[in-house]
């Protein structure tokens, strides 16, 4: 884990600088430089993440051969066959998908983040840089979708764009389609409080018999093998569940606080929706683990809707609330000018929790120890 604190830090610092310097173009090298790190350990990485050797290495290998895989998605397969023609070595595939995830997730934030810091932190903090490095061809589409959202807040005619980017994704991943979901997510707040946390609940409660209703729809498809072994179950900790409830009830808060001053930007809509489908969908994760893959697309966007709330979120008008629930029996006058900073400490905090949890005890995605294709037998725990 000291390599990955080590890149973080890194990171963080080169960008900082980029924030403190008006020359834009040493601007654009401290942010190439901030996202320098990220993709370093990624690309050179060494039988890091579950699927390095058994699915990305063994594929490839198969490939070299001239077998076909038919689960594999033509615009990885194009990948792989344009790599083979130059090489027999798997390293670049590893090094361009990190260069597409890496490369189109930092931009993003650079972009679009309404704080940068907080944006790189809940990449790592969040586990979805971690995930990237085991499930890499779903996030080379995650990444992808997450970049193209840029489209779906402008003019209508645009949304095409985002579109085509959805359609591109599906290459690389299948189960990207359901992203085009979003084009009609950014014009009415459909994540009600009343149908969110109920269908939440009901689908926690129905679980298996929700279990069977899928196999049926799953049963002839490349997907059926989610329906025996272990991915045949859910698996969807208590820490996860609570993370996003508290991500969901921050942003519907703080939602409706600036709809009555007549403060609503599409963002509002489009990330509180999402964060609604975030909760729904990791809730069905717990009846079957194909909906942990889907909750990737919408989770990864916390990456910008967290930030993006809490730029939005007023201390004085949470204080008065406090106030109000508590009737007056809690002063929080003196940390009124902090209350923003305590809530984005708290968010933070949960998202550590998951973190521990997740990746440095179970190390969920087997990403530790870290090794690199330069040293393959030299382990750095």
């Amino acid at each position: 884990m000291i390599v990955y604190l080590i890149m973080l830090v890194l990171s963080i610092l080169f960008l900082l600088l980029a924030e403190r310097t008006e020359k834009k173009k040493l601007k654009i090298l401290y942010y190439i430089l901030s996202a320098l790190p990220f993709f370093l350990v990624s690309a050179f990485r060494y039988d890091v993440g579950t699927d390095y050797i058994t699915r990305y290495t063994y594929d490839f290998n198969t490939m070299v051969k001239g077998t076909d895989i038919p689960n594999l998605e033509i615009g990885f397969k194009t990948m792989v066959q344009i790599i083979i023609f130059f090489t027999t070595d798997p390293l670049p595939v590893f090094v361009i998908s990190s260069a597409i995830i890496v490369g189109l997730v930092m931009a993003t934030i650079f972009t679009k983040s309404k704080n940068m810091v907080l944006s790189i932190l809940i990449f790592f903090i969040g586990g979805f840089y971690f995930d990237s490095l085991n499930i890499m061809r779903q996030y080379i589409s995650i990444s992808i979708v997450l970049f193209a959202y840029r489209f779906l807040l402008k003019e209508r005619k645009q949304k095409i764009y985002y579109i085509i980017a959805v359609l591109i994704a599906t290459t690389f991943h299948s189960t990207s389609i359901i992203m085009l979901l979003l084009v009609f997510l950014d014009k009415k707040m459909l994540a009600n409080i009343k149908f969110v946390l109920p269908v939440a609940v009901v689908i926690l409660i129905l679980n298996q018999r929700l279990f069977d209703i899928i196999g049926f729809f799953i049963q002839n498809t490349r997907f059926n093998v989610y329906l025996t072994g272990k991915l045949s179950v859910g698996d969807v900790s208590i820490v996860l569940i609570f993370e996003n409830i508290v991500l969901y009830l921050m942003m519907y808060y703080i939602y409706h606080k600036n709809k009555k001053k007549d403060n609503i930007q599409k963002e509002d809509i489009l990330f509180l929706n999402i964060e609604g489908i975030t909760l729904l969908v990791i809730a069905l994760g717990s009846v079957h683990m194909l909906f942990l893959r889907i909750a990737f697309y919408f989770s990864m966007f916390q990456i910008l809707s967290v930030p993006y709330y809490l730029s939005k979120l007023d201390g004085k008008e949470l204080v008065e609330d406090i106030k109000k629930i508590t009737k007056n029996k809690v002063n929080l006058v003196k940390i009124e000018s902090k209350m923003v900073a305590i809530v984005t400490i708290l968010v933070m905090s949960i998202f550590t929790v998951h973190f521990i949890r997740s990746y440095i005890f179970k190390d969920t995605n087997e990403v530790t120890p870290y090794k690199t294709v330069f040293a393959k037998d030299f382990e750095i725990k």
